[in-house]
């Protein structure tokens, strides 16, 4: 024969409302706890009056900013400064997945896949610290590139750029590409 439960709804939903206090109190205590709203990445712009400083050698040693842009956080770039890094021979860090990178990216960019970043990252064993660094992926409505310029600032890169437009912008201009098709 089947006995009747029941269902003691009090003690359950006591239970419930002190499991749930106990936790978000641990959350709260927590240093690496969730935040309970996230907050929303703040774009900083680059000035016009951007420069890449080069040694002795002709080789990039960083990117100079005026006194109005005290962050050394990654800030963003519009096309016609990142073309202006471009040709000032800046390493551009392509964000898109290892596909779309291969069918056609930007002329002497790396592959460095945000959502594959740790199988990736030794790439940056061979690209020192102080070397400016251009995050790229698809354009305006992608994050890809703010969230591994977040990453490579991170890793201890000093000078890294937004490239805002990304991949379609520098498409739209027909500037250098590489490309499988």
């Amino acid at each position: 024969m089947l006995a009747k439960l029941e269902i003691d709804f009090k003690s359950v939903f006591f239970i419930l409302l002190v499991g749930s206090a106990l936790g978000l109190l641990i959350n709260y205590l927590n240093p690496n706890g969730l935040p309970w709203i996230k907050e929303e990445r703040k774009i900083i712009w680059a000035n016009d009056s951007l420069n890449v400083t080069k040694d002795k050698t002709g080789d990039n040693l960083s990117t100079s900013k005026n006194e109005n842009d005290s962050s050394r956080e990654p800030v963003a770039i519009t096309l016609k400064q990142a073309y202006k890094l471009y040709n000032e021979k800046v390493v551009f860090v392509d964000a898109r997945d290892f596909v779309e990178y291969e069918i056609s990216h930007i002329k002497g960019a790396i592959s460095l896949p945000y959502y594959d970043f740790d199988k990736y990252k030794s790439i940056l064993d061979t690209i020192p610290l102080q070397t400016p660094l251009v995050a790229y992926c698809d354009g305006k409505e992608c994050d890809l590139s703010i969230l591994l310029s977040d990453k490579l600032y991170e890793a201890g890169y000093g000078e890294v750029y937004i490239f805002f437009g990304g991949w379609m912008d520098w498409q739209d201009k027909n500037y250098p590409v590489d490309s499988n098709e």
